[in-house]
């Protein structure tokens, strides 16, 4: 007969290897690249050396003197890893069930296993695109009322509010279009699906707009955007310019698509920036991904497919694997070396354990059970300048 230690164990010993795998591989290729380069840290602080400047490395007579010491400079850093966590719930009643029926028992675990680990998948590619703060709804230009200050909200967001919560909004290129001195207070009608914002909010040329949590404490793990940011890992890149990464945006007043000229303009910014050309992926939305293969495709240019890690399928943009993504922000393009990121960790997934080492807890009070998934860890660029992002243009309407 099958019981909750039965249960325990395939969790363990056959169901973990698999969902690891499913988080770390087969999430998006950049995760995946990224997981490849993975390093184990001791303590609850994820620390290393961010590098920049140039080595030493010039020409000489074979008598001369030997060249000039480089201006090489190195930080040393220290970050807080993140706890991510993921659970799911069975019921007693859905155990004793399947408990005389293999068969029955493994659609059962096998089923919580798919639900968690696409959960986990969803969750991991929000933030991966994400600054380090929890990411609570996406609106389009057409959702603001400026007059009335109301923005609607998808029904799949409405509960990441709450009446009283102060938010801060971002655009597209990463510009906060809130006002910065002013408590964005916010209140909740759920019959209709919006928020009312307190202070002014006006919307700029983009047409896709973030809100996040203006007093999230940074719980959320360190994405692509977080080294974008005046402050990265807690060093002012106002101060040290030659850490911050190519980041290339459109001050202009009008709203264009970002196309295959566009994309090139920006790569050429890109190898100047970085004095060379080192990205091995860049990641998109797929409207701008439609819009470029479009461009190519009027041109009558060669379209590559390729194969990306983790068994992704892209195309070849300029010699560079292009992947396109739902959960990238709309109009927006990076051109990443994953060889400068790294998934820092105290161990890989596992189980939460109870004191005796069991995994499934009873909830109180309910014939339920659950089992946590967990991992401490942070996403780490110690490479930062050798990044870049393009978010000059719109992409097509969103919706």
């Amino acid at each position: 007969m099958i019981t909750v230690a039965t249960a325990e164990n395939a969790l363990k010993n056959i169901y973990l290897e698999t969902v690891i795998n499913d988080i770390n591989k087969k999430t998006n290729p950049f995760l995946t690249m990224v997981e490849a380069n993975a390093r184990i840290v001791s303590g609850k602080d994820a620390k290393f050396t961010l590098r920049y400047g140039q080595a030493a490395v010039g020409v000489g007579t074979e008598t001369g003197d030997l060249p000039a010491a480089g201006n090489e400079k190195a930080l040393e850093v220290s970050t807080p890893l993140k706890n991510l966590y993921g659970t799911f719930q069975v019921s007693d009643k859905a155990l004793k069930a399947a408990s005389l029926d293999p068969n029955a028992f493994a659609s059962l675990l096998g089923g919580e296993m798919q639900n968690l680990v696409a959960a986990a998948q969803s969750n991991l590619t929000t933030m991966l695109y994400g600054n380090g703060k929890k990411l609570l709804a996406v609106f389009g230009a057409d959702d603001l009322d400026e007059t009335r200050k109301i923005i609607t909200i998808r029904d799949e967001d409405l509960s990441n509010f709450r009446t009283g919560m102060e938010i801060v909004v971002f655009n597209n290129g990463g510009m906060q279009v809130t006002n910065a001195l002013e408590k964005n207070t916010i209140t909740v009608d759920e019959d209709n699906g919006e928020i009312t914002v307190s202070a002014a909010l006006k919307a700029d040329k983009s047409d896709r707009f973030y809100i996040y949590d203006r007093n999230d404490d940074g719980t959320s793990m360190n994405g692509i955007d977080s080294i974008f940011m005046d402050n990265v890992y807690g060093i002012d890149t106002t101060r040290y310019t030659e850490i911050r990464p190519c980041n290339y945006r459109d001050n202009g007043a009008t709203l264009n698509i970002l196309n295959e000229d566009a994309a090139l303009d920006f790569l050429d910014a890109y190898e100047e920036h970085c004095q060379s050309m080192p990205a091995d992926i860049i990641l998109t939305h797929p409207r701008v991904k439609k819009s470029i293969f479009e461009s190519l495709r009027d041109t009558r240019s060669n379209i590559a497919t390729t194969e990306l890690a983790g068994g992704f399928r892209g195309f070849s943009f300029n010699g560079i694997p292009m992947y396109s993504d739902i959960k990238c922000k709309a109009g927006t393009l990076y051109a990443l070396n994953s060889k400068s990121f790294a998934m820092h960790q105290l161990c890989d997934w596992t189980w939460l354990a109870n004191e005796d080492g069991s995994i499934l807890k009873q909830l109180p009070g309910k014939a339920t059970y659950m089992a946590t998934l967990v991992k401490y860890a942070d996403l780490i660029c110690d490479k930062p300048f050798l990044q870049g992002r393009c978010s000059r243009y719109s992409c097509l309407k969103w919706k």
